[in-house]
C-alpha cells in the first residue's frame, strides 16, 4: 500500500492538532516528571481562605485607608510572646517590602498575636509602620477564627480582596517571600 501526497497532508493536518493536547495531557498528569523547582516559594492555601475585612489600627503602611483588605499584606501570626524568631521574622518582612521599591506601597505589614497581647506602643516603635492587631480589635476574634490551627510564627499572604492565599512555615526564607510578591504584584491590577 502506497501513501500518496493527500494522505500525507491529512497525517499532518491531523497531528498538528493532536500532538499539543497528547503533551498536555503528559505534563498534567505528571508523567513528565517535572519539578516546580525554584519558583514554588510559599505554600498556596487550596482553596484559598476568605479572611474577610477589618479595620486596622491607624499608623501602619496602609496609611489613611486602615483596612486588610485594598493592600497586599504580610501577616505575621503569633501565639505567644514575640521572641528573637518573632522579631527576626519581623524584621525580614519589613526588609522584603521595602526591597519591592516603587510597588512597597501595595504591601503592608500586620503583628497578630492571637494569645498573648503585646505592649502595643512598643512593638509599634520597635517596627515602624507594622500594624499590630490588639485584644479588642473589632473583628479580630473573626479573623483568628478563620485562619484556623496555623503554626506561630507563620507569615501569610493575603491578596488586597482579603484571601488567604501563600503561607510561609517559621524561619521564613525572605528570598522566596520576595520572589512571590514581586510576582503577584506584577501580575496584579488591584491593591
Amino acid at each position: 500500500m502506497r501513501i500518496n501526497a493527500k494522505q500525507i497532508q491529512i497525517i499532518a493536518i491531523a497531528a498538528l492538532f493532536l500532538v499539543p493536547v497528547v503533551v498536555a495531557w503528559f505534563l498534567y498528569s505528571g508523567r513528565a516528571g517535572l519539578d516546580p523547582g525554584p519558583d514554588a516559594h510559599g505554600v498556596l492555601a487550596d482553596p484559598p481562605v476568605e479572611l474577610g475585612d477589618i479595620e486596622l489600627p491607624p499608623g501602619g503602611d496602609a496609611g489613611a485607608e486602615g483596612r486588610l483588605t485594598g493592600r497586599w499584606t504580610f501577616l505575621y501570626l503569633e501565639r505567644d510572646e514575640c521572641g528573637a524568631a518573632c522579631e527576626e521574622a519581623l524584621i525580614r518582612m519589613r526588609q522584603v517590602r521595602l526591597a519591592l521599591g516603587k510597588d512597597a506601597s501595595r504591601v503592608q505589614r500586620v503583628y497578630l498575636p492571637v494569645v498573648r497581647d503585646p505592649d502595643y506602643d512598643l512593638a509599634t516603635q520597635a517596627f515602624p509602620g507594622m500594624v499590630v492587631l490588639p485584644a479588642g480589635t473589632p473583628g479580630r476574634s473573626e479573623l483568628i477564627e478563620r485562619i484556623g490551627s496555623r503554626q506561630p510564627g507563620e507569615v501569610l499572604l493575603v491578596d488586597p480582596l482579603g484571601n488567604l492565599i501563600l503561607s510561609y512555615p517559621p524561619g521564613l526564607d525572605p528570598d522566596g517571600l520576595f520572589r512571590d510578591a514581586k510576582h503577584l504584584l506584577r501580575l496584579s491590577k488591584i491593591g
